[in-house]
């Protein structure tokens, strides 16, 4: 967090808030001073202040948590509809395509952005592109504090998970990690945090930024749990397929269980490492060391870039120490546990780890996509990027098949994250509406069903649990809004401002 407003910011705000840029750049987000926040948009802006309020759980205990006030409107408050009802259901979300700032809505905006502000390497100003701005190439999108850019779908079944069908409610993916760890009866941890940095009694990892979803979960109701991610799987298009019969393996699994309507709402930015992370350790982006996909090191003046593959898969060094993943809470209450991370990045304490063998210099080796028993052919031969993360995902799930066979040997996983990549290349490549993001959910359905057919074969099934969910959402864009970024970042040295521009839109001044 800036500790002072350098008079800079609200010169590069104006700059970035001008009428040109109005189809690509959706709101600036900035820190002006401690626990004070802002937010300017062509509409408008606000500030607001973030404050502590000292109550009591529900079981009585002493437990602080945020509150926000709005401290200043201008015009309009462009965060104002933080509603997680919007777009629910593929009909609504088509027919909303590309929504301007006034149909969006920004669920949990006010903590979102506060608990990015809070890592020492956060920028200094933020822009949230548009819903429907077009670059990359990409026909399909994320990053942004936007309902369907945040959007990612839940889905839980199984031992210790009665069938409540479908809800009218979302989760937070800080969430995720406590409620696996209430499935498994984890273990109170002794010094546990909160999110504002003081003890919270009853948390289930060392810092604990999320809650467990008792409401859907039963205590130690699992012995294994099984967590499978799409990776950038749009919540309303998997929850389509699941009713249709395109995904009749996740329909199974949503029939006997739980499904969360209004989906699970990613941390910003609703990017890949930063919610891979969030959703193996119960914390935040800004809490946890790794901010986004890439950064600015403030430190060490350094730019990690976490999709690199000569970084990728050493990510978790910029995890921090006091953070705790779902692994080592699992051992810390099951020293005998096995926990596995099958192609995950965030696999820091599993026994099993896809990374870990990379980074021993023992790379899996990747299956031919041409004698792939799961794939859309069409794709597959069209284009590579299809191709190669079929493989990727064909070998994630026979390495996952192979530790409930049992075949190095090992016990049966306790804890098992199997990401899975293709949905998210599909939905960027095609859209998150296409033939091409259909086919990968289609596809991956099909290694999700080999994944439970060994699980069923090691008679384990009545008392494993299985939670599918995706990292973030996948919003279509407007290929006609194609300003290029790039420009826009032209302009700024132009009028005299030297900044530094990473993951195209974290801004930080020299």
């Amino acid at each position: 967090m800036r500790e002072s407003a350098d008079p800079r910011l609200g010169e590069i705000e104006s700059l970035l808030i001008e009428p040109q840029r109005d189809p690509h750049v959706d709101m600036v987000l900035s820190s002006p001073g401690p626990d004070r926040y802002r937010v300017a948009s062509p509409l408008g802006s606000v500030e607001f202040v973030r404050l502590i309020d000292t109550g009591t759980d529900d079981d009585g205990r002493p437990v602080d948590r945020y509150r926000y006030e709005v401290d200043a409107v201008v015009d309009a408050d462009p965060i104002a509809a933080t509603t997680d009802d919007r777009f629910v259901g593929l009909a609504l979300e088509r027919e909303g395509v590309f929504p301007t700032r006034d149909a969006n809505a920004y669920p949990h905006a006010h903590d979102q952005i506060a608990q990015f502000f809070d890592s020492p390497h956060a920028p200094d100003l933020v822009v949230q592109h548009t819903a429907g701005h077009h670059y990359d190439t990409n026909l399909g999108e994320h990053g942004s504090l936007g309902v369907v850019q945040a959007r990612a779908p839940f889905i839980a079944s199984g031992a210790g998970v009665p069938a409540r069908g479908t809800l009218a409610q979302s989760a937070r993916m800080v969430d995720v990690a406590p409620t696996v760890l209430h499935l498994l009866g984890g273990a109170i941890h002794p010094d546990g945090i909160g999110p504002t940095g003081s003890p919270r009694p009853g948390a289930l990892l060392a810092r604990q930024d999320g809650d467990a979803l008792t409401s859907i979960v039963d205590p130690a109701g699992a012995q294994h749990v099984v967590l499978i991610l799409l990776d950038g799987c749009n919540a309303n298009v998997l929850y389509e397929a699941v009713a249709t019969g395109v995904a009749p393996a996740i329909a199974s699994l949503a029939a006997a269980g739980t499904t969360l309507g209004r989906g699970l709402l990613a941390s910003l930015p609703t990017a890949t490492l930063a919610n891979h992370t969030t959703a193996s350790t119960g914390v935040h982006p800004g809490h946890s060391g790794v901010l986004h996909n890439m950064w600015l090191d403030r430190d060490r003046q350094t730019t990690p870039d976490l999709l690199a593959m000569d970084q990728m898969f050493d990510a978790m060094v910029h995890l921090r120490s006091d953070v705790e993943t779902v692994h080592e809470a699992i051992h810390r209450a099951r020293p005998d546990a096995f926990t596995a991370a099958i192609f995950e990045f965030c696999d820091r304490g599993a026994d099993a780890s896809s990374f870990a063998d990379f980074r021993g210099g023992r790379p899996p080796a990747l299956p031919d996509p041409a004698t792939l028993p799961d794939v859309a052919g069409d794709f597959v031969a069209s284009s590579g990027a299809y191709s190669f993360m079929s493989s990727v995902d064909e070998r994630a799930t026979r390495q996952a098949i192979a530790l409930w066979e049992r075949r190095d040997g090992n016990p049966l996983p306790d804890f098992t994250f199997l990401s899975l990549a293709l949905t998210d290349e599909a939905g960027h490549e095609g859209g998150p509406h296409s033939e091409m993001a259909a086919a990968a959910i289609a596809d991956s359905d099909r290694r999700v069903a080999r994944v439970i057919d060994a699980v069923d074969r090691s008679g384990a099934r009545d008392r494993t649990a299985f939670v599918v969910i995706a990292d973030h959402g996948m919003e279509a864009n407007d290929p006609t809004n194609d300003l290029p970024w790039d420009q826009t970042m032209a302009d700024l040295p132009g009028r005299g401002h030297d900044v530094v521009d990473v993951a195209a839109g974290l801004i930080y001044l020299r």
